[in-house]
């Protein structure tokens, strides 16, 4: 059992980017989840201005400046910020690197499936997070190639590698824990 990474845990922002698409089926959102830099609401209130980053209810990971600071300075690639009409502050972070997930050693449920979208409407199994590829990822952000959670709130689940956990430990940002991505897990011992 070793260490590969890190998953982001990120405290909620009490607050919607688009507020209108809950309850929607995966179908009428769908554009929402997969564009979320497309569907920026020019009327948001971020509710929890403390964190450095948060996640809003309808999964748009909101960062402080210093937090896209951090992210610059260490010349993390893919990663992209885009501006929030109401704040000069606070931006959209979206990360276009994508690792796989293990769907069989997690075994992920998949829930009300829409043939005219070919999209589950709910996908459960987010945590812990097995990977295909048991190596140490290298430095970056990530994330992973399946969005878990139900209909407008479905999302990736965002990723680090190990150094690039030690340097956000360090800095202490608000909103933010981590859980070890590891190569095994104790409930997968347990089926042996």
């Amino acid at each position: 059992m070793a260490l590969i990474g890190y998953s982001l845990g990120i405290y909620d922002s009490k607050s919607y980017m688009n507020s209108n698409m809950w309850g929607v089926d995966i179908c009428g959102c769908l554009d929402h989840v997969k564009n979320r830099y497309l569907h920026l609401n020019p009327n948001f209130k971020l509710k929890n201005r403390r964190a450095d980053i948060s996640v809003t209810y309808d999964s748009y990971v909101i960062v402080s400046a210093r937090f896209k600071e951090f992210c610059i300075d260490n010349n993390y690639q893919g990663i992209s910020f885009y501006d929030l009409a109401n704040y000069n502050d606070r931006f959209y972070m979206e990360i276009f690197n994508v690792v796989s997930v293990d769907i069989k050693r997690r075994e992920i449920d998949y829930y009300e499936y829409n043939s005219v979208c070919n999209e589950y409407n709910e996908v459960i199994g987010a945590h812990p997070v097995c990977l295909v590829n048991k190596s140490p990822l290298d430095k970056g952000f990530y994330r992973t190639d399946i969005e878990f959670g139900r209909g407008y709130a479905k999302s990736a689940i965002e990723i680090v590698d190990i150094e690039t956990g030690k340097k956000l430990k360090a800095e202490k940002f608000k909103g933010l824990y981590l859980d070890e991505i590891l190569t095994e897990y104790d409930f997968e011992k347990v089926k042996k």
